[in-house]
């Protein structure tokens, strides 16, 4: 039941949320921000009522095989045996919701991360901007633990600003969800250049070098990232169920 419905939502999530950057001529990283924010919330829409349905197909095995090993077999009173399985179904609703929540998310990241191109070419200019205005020769050389520690910063800085913009009618946790996958694959990009880089120091100028290319690298990290993520999402679900199964068996 739950790879039927994991098969449904792929199939049901065929359309790619579009960026309308028609709102300003040159928008501003803010602007870009929500609208990437609005392609993962458009995505959790149309995902969230199959994965709730994955996650009720979970809470329904759970309960029934903690009341099949751990009640039936020690024949409880009718009264206690409804107060356990409702306790049951309160507990495990919970975390069924929960994981539902978040495995429609990760899935709305993934599906979306094309609506989080433009914001990444704006956010690396940005960064390349507060890197750059750290030094007052841009075409000083840096040794790699510097360069390293700048690229954190310049990017932490940038984030910082981004998040001080005026709020979003989308929840925080979904924005950070978005905003920190994007944050991981730009610093696992700019970092492993600088570790690639020959020699012992680099020139800024230099890491910054082939904008279209390390923007290219930035996306294709992020759509791993969230691939990885909703692997692990999925697969920690299927081992729910794996370990259900098996304590159904030894309960038999």
């Amino acid at each position: 039941m739950f790879a039927m419905v994991v098969v449904d939502t792929v199939r049901a999530m065929k359309t790619k949320p579009v960026l309308d950057l028609e709102q300003a001529a040159k928008p501003s990283a803010a602007v870009l921000y929500q609208l990437g924010i609005t392609g993962i919330a458009h995505v959790l829409q149309n995902a969230l009522l199959p994965h709730l349905v994955a996650g009720l197909g979970i809470l329904l095995i759970s309960v029934y095989v903690e009341y099949t090993v751990w009640i039936a077999p020690h024949h409880f009173s009718a009264n206690l045996s409804a107060i356990l399985v409702i306790v049951l179904l309160g507990i495990y609703g919970i975390v069924a919701f929960g994981y539902s929540l978040l495995a429609a998310a990760t899935f709305a990241l993934y599906e979306a991360c094309a609506a989080w191109e433009d914001f990444i070419d704006y956010l690396f200019d940005l960064v390349q901007e507060r890197a750059l205005a750290r030094l007052e020769n841009v075409d000083e050389s840096l040794a790699k633990d510097q360069a390293k520690v700048l690229i954190r910063g310049s990017i932490r800085e940038v984030v910082q600003n981004v998040r001080k913009q005026p709020g979003s009618a989308w929840p925080r946790w979904l924005a950070a969800l978005g905003l920190g996958g994007v944050v991981l694959a730009m610093r696992s990009v700019l970092i492993a250049r600088i570790v690639k880089w020959s020699g012992t120091t680099i020139k800024l100028s230099k890491l910054f070098a082939g904008k279209a290319t390390l923007v290219g690298a930035i996306f294709l990290n992020l759509r791993l990232f969230a691939l990885m993520l909703l692997g692990l999402v999925y697969g920690l679900g299927g081992t729910v169920l794996f370990l259900q199964g098996i304590f159904w068996w030894w309960g038999r």
